[in-house]
């Protein structure tokens, strides 16, 4: 919907009829079809004019209906008017060699020779190409106006300016019910978490498929965002059957660019970014540190004051990193023959000192055509490697609770074993950060390279015979090294590990496409078959006891744990298989009723040998209420379009080998003078594993009115994810191990979608278009046991070290994402904890515990508007979630005076000083994490040239996460919501911050 938008402004804003004083229109809503009214402002007359004649004209549509507000403009003049509510118009000319340029969003642009007319008739037809427009969908495409799914679509006009490291930030609030979020924060080494319309699983993978340039399971980090032609996300269960037991969480088409005919073009794309916080943990200062010290325990404070005032987050943190941003493209061929090629450098700094992520990108495309244009082959190559650095996120906890009016360094040389940083032994893990970053190196090194051939080969007109190969091959090296000096295990004399990752996939495909329209029938069939195969394997070594810290973990075998028989080394190998049979057909009658039926037939080695195989089916229908005749007094509006689907989609993203017997090995014993290892089982076998299934029914409407001025979407879905996946306890004997992994219940989710694209204004310099999104999804665990299987419930959320407690429950025919536990009522006089006493009993128990917040929101939200005015342009984007709530761990350790002295505490701590108890879970520690983030402002600049060399030139500038309105007290309330404990902000944390942009895109 955004990209149709898009072309349409496009359209509209190339066109010479810009040159024309504002269209202001009024549009107003209409109620269940029934009428309609329109406004239009009273015709400007433009500038003054070297008047020769006067003529009067009307515009009509194919059918001979009256235009309103239709650009009526002198070629090569500013010299225009717009048509009344009849269509009519009046304007002077130069002559009989004035040409009329017509306009019209939605309608194809016309041009008349005035000559010797005095009366014109001017006809205009409709623009189809916008209904007509290309979706990708699995193995094939086909067009919006026959899509029968719930499918949506966005192209490279729609993508977002800004800092990307990751592709998936594009679509990011600009598809109603995908939730992306990075609960890193600005880390440059952290990922997305992506979830479409709610979690489905308890123990699969969450996340959706990729597919690039139909190459399945493809990483988005290792693409360029400056490689995508477009995106398209099939997100109900009737479009991503096709894909089977992959498609559960939806299915990502990611579509690079290619070459074109007779345009050879090099496009260099440039920026250059910088960071600031957004929000400081509010700890004490050294100053307040001191004086709370004073006041609240005044016989330690000479002892607990070392005499420093240090800003422990300041010394671990940069001020300002730079980052930078290159990117060169060429391409352009022949009417046989395309390429192109792009390589780009990302050197993207961390605001936390030590992280950061270099990443060079190259990726090559030749498309070809021969006998006599029936064969096109499709090559692409492209390679990845990324230089990851990390700052471990406990350095950040370790910094905001230290004590403030501690050096950083032991500058009188009281504790030699710490390498000259100063070192307190006394709080239990209190480690010195500075010394924790400048004595550690933690460095990941990740190559990936990708090649593919497509070939399509047309046998007769209607049919073509495709073909798939396809190679990716990653290597993931990790490197860490503590030094003799790191504040951790003194006395190991340097640490090294090493972890060595190597994977391959191999994807072949091949399907017969016919596709034949004969009067108003149209079918489009496929029937193919895949393979999929997949290995890795994974070596570690790790060894302490280095003389010198030079080598860093580049030398392993020097350490003196490894003669000791102290060190350790560790290898291992797995692999999978996947082999598939599909077939879809689509009908469609008359451009009226549609039809889109599906099966998948897949095999898979993770699943027990009962049940390896098994079918996904879907169908769906359609129906363009807009084509019946009964319809076709309402011109204003242009498409109307209902939809239904039925879908079954798998999930098998889980472990290898989950149902056979595993055998580990144990301590070794003296037999028969050999040293032999004792082998034990480490899991049950289960033949009857299978993958889950999810049921999934949608129906959607779609719709245009006004010409295109305002579009939408509404889809309502209902999805049961059925024979989850989990681990049980089971009896020993009979079985050989006390778990079973097995599947037994049921997750159930429903929802609304909407999504409303509008284009307000579109004059000849200036146009807005707006686009919301909307989203609802509730889940609820309707069942997670059987007859053999039992489960009461499920405690998640562990708080380890003093806490000692879960803050989640899961429970049969209750959401997932409860928290669990007593209900805070406040402070009595004495300053103690005052909690419900739901079962009477006087003090706080488990029999008090209960519901006291859900982490998922009632809804989301993102509103994005866009401005262009001549060559200036202007984009916001507002991003929300209402009704989450989210438990800040930061408050629960550290809102209170159980911990200060030896730690500092959060200043919050002093509204209630009475309170001097330890931590205790509770509602009190639950907040709302509700929010509206400006997520993404960019105002560019497009540079007029009249050169040859240079053909378009754009400088824009940029802001990202400029601003999070909220009522939470933590760092940012957006945190972790896929899996099993969602809703949690942890202590250990990477800051959040604002990126600032600067950007150049140079087309010569």
């Amino acid at each position: 919907m955004k990209h149709r938008l898009s072309n349409l402004s496009k359209i509209y804003r190339d066109d010479i009829c810009r040159k024309m004083n504002i269209l202001p229109i009024v549009l107003c809503m209409f109620c269940m079809g029934n009428a309609y009214s329109l406004m239009a402002a009273t015709p400007s007359v433009s500038e003054t004019l070297q008047q020769n004649r006067k003529i009067k004209g009307r515009v009509v549509d194919v059918n001979n209906e009256p235009m309103i507000g239709v650009s009526v403009l002198e070629k090569g003049t500013t010299n225009g008017v717009i048509t009344d509510f009849d269509g009519n118009f009046t304007l002077d000319v130069r002559g009989n060699s004035a040409v009329l340029v017509c306009s019209y969003i939605g309608y194809i642009t016309a041009e008349i020779q005035v000559g010797n007319q005095t009366d014109i008739h001017v006809q205009m037809s409709e623009d189809v190409k916008t209904i007509d427009e290309v979706v990708v969908i699995g193995y094939g495409t086909t067009t919006k106006k026959e899509l029968t799914g719930s499918v949506t679509s966005i192209g490279r006009d729609d993508f977002k300016a800004g800092n990307i490291s990751n592709p998936i930030q594009l679509l990011q609030g600009q598809i109603a019910g995908l939730n992306i979020a990075r609960p890193d924060g600005a880390d440059p080494t952290g990922g997305f978490e992506i979830q479409l319309r709610g979690l489905t699983t308890m123990k699969g993978g969450s996340g959706p498929l990729i597919v690039i340039d139909g190459v399945e399971g493809g990483n988005l980090a290792n693409l360029n965002a400056n490689d995508i032609e477009s995106i398209d996300v099939l997100k109900d269960g009737s479009a991503a059957a096709i894909y089977g037991t992959r498609g559960t969480n939806g299915v990502i088409l990611v579509t690079t660019r290619k070459g074109k005919p007779g345009h050879s073009l090099i496009e260099f794309s440039s920026y250059w970014t910088t960071q600031s916080v957004t929000r400081k943990p509010e700890f004490l200062s050294a100053d307040e540190f001191r004086s709370t010290l004073k006041e609240y325990l005044p016989n330690q404070a000479a002892t607990l004051d070392y005499g420093a005032s240090t800003d422990w987050f300041d010394e671990v943190t940069r001020d300002t990193p730079l980052s930078q941003y290159y990117s060169l493209a060429a391409s352009g061929g022949s009417e046989k023959l395309t390429y192109r090629g792009n390589i780009s450098w990302h050197d993207d700094k961390g605001i936390v000192r030590n992280s950061g992520n270099k990443q060079l990108r190259m990726r090559f495309n030749v498309s070809q055509t021969a006998l006599n244009d029936r064969l096109k082959l499709d090559y692409n190559i492209s390679y990845s490697t990324a230089k990851k650095n990390f700052s471990g996120y406990e350095v950040m906890k370790q910094a905001v609770t230290r004590n403030p009016t501690e050096p950083v360094y032991d500058t009188e040389g009281r504790t030699p074993i710490s390498g000259g940083y100063y070192y307190n032994d006394g709080p239990f893990k209190y480690y010195n950060p500075v010394a924790m970053q400048n004595e550690s190196t933690n460095e990941t090194l990740d190559r990936e390279f990708s090649g593919s051939v497509h070939a399509s080969l047309k046998i007769i007109d209607p049919l073509k015979i495709n073909a798939l190969a396809s190679l990716v091959e990653t290597n993931t090296r990790n490197g860490y090294y503590q030094t003799q000096y790191y504040p951790i295990d003194f006395g190991t004399n340097g640490r090294a590990t090493s972890t060595n990752s190597l994977s391959s996939s191999k994807q072949f495909e091949v399907n017969a496409d016919f596709n034949h329209s004969f009067g108003d029938h149209k079918i489009q069939a496929i029937a193919g078959y895949s393979y999929y195969d997949y290995w890795n394997e994974r070596y570690y070594g790790m060894n302490y006891g280095y003389d010198t810290d030079i080598f860093s973990f580049y030398n392993m075998g020097a350490g003196s744990a490894l003669s000791a028989g102290k060190a350790s080394l560790t290898s291992n190998k797995q692999s999978n298989k996947l082999i598939s049979f599909f077939g879809r057909v689509m009908y469609n009658f008359s451009d009226k009723y549609l039809l889109s039926a599906s099966v998948r037939y897949e095999g898979s080695s993770r699943f027990g040998a009962n049940n390896k195989w098994g079918t996904f089916p879907a169908v769906s229908l359609g129906w363009r209420i807009t084509q019946e005749e009964f319809m076709k007094k309402f011109r204003w509006l242009d498409d109307l379009k209902l939809r239904a689907g039925f879908g079954v989609t798998g999930n098998q993203d889980i472990d290898n080998y989950q149902s056979l017997s595993l055998l580990t090995f144990g301590s070794r014993f003296l037999y028969d003078g050999k040293w032999t290892s004792t082998v034990y089982p480490n899991s049950n076998p289960n033949p009857d594993l299978k993958w889950e299934k999810k049921e999934e029914f949608n129906v959607g409407l779609d719709f245009s009115v006004l010409k295109g001025r305002l579009i939408g979407t509404i889809d309502y879905y209902v999805r049961h994810t059925k024979d989850l996946l989990n681990s049980y306890t089971v009896p020993v004997p009979p079985n050989l191990y006390d778990t079973m992994f097995a599947n037994v219940g049921q997750i159930n989710n429903s929802g609304i979608e909407i999504s409303l694209g509008a284009s307000p204004v579109v004059t000849k310099d200036f146009t807005w278009n707006l686009n919301l999104t909307f989203a609802r999804n509730t889940n609820k665990l309707a069942s997670f046991s059987n007859n053999e299987y039992a489960m009461v419930q499920m405690n998640t959320g562990y708080f380890s070290e003093d806490l000692k407690t879960y803050t989640q429950r899961i429970v049969e025919d209750e959401p997932i994402g409860n928290f669990y536990g007593p209900k805070w009522l406040g402070f009595d006089a004495n300053g103690d904890n005052i909690f419900e006493d739901l079962d009477d009993d006087g003090k706080l128990s488990d029999g008090d515990n209960q519901v006291i917040g859900n982490a998922y929101p009632d809804f989301t939200f993102s509103i994005q508007n866009s401005f262009s005015y001549k060559n200036f342009d202007l984009s916001f984007l507002f991003r929300g979630s209402v009704g989450n709530d989210v438990l800040n761990m930061s408050r629960l350790y550290y809102e209170g005076f159980s911990y200060f002295g030896s730690n500092n505490i959060l200043k919050s701590t002093l509204d209630h000083p009475e309170y001097k108890g330890g931590a205790i879970y509770s509602s009190r520690f639950i907040e709302d994490g509700s929010f509206v983030k400006l997520d993404n402002l960019t105002l560019g600049y497009n540079v007029p040239l009249k050169g040859k060399v240079i053909s378009k030139m754009r400088i824009y500038v940029t802001g990202q996460n400029l601003l999070n309105l909220t009522k939470y007290k933590g760092m940012d309330p957006e945190v972790h919501l896929a899996g099993l404990e969602p809703g949690i902000e942890w202590y250990t944390f990477y800051p959040r911050t604002k990126t600032y942009l600067l950007g150049l895109n140079i087309t010569f």
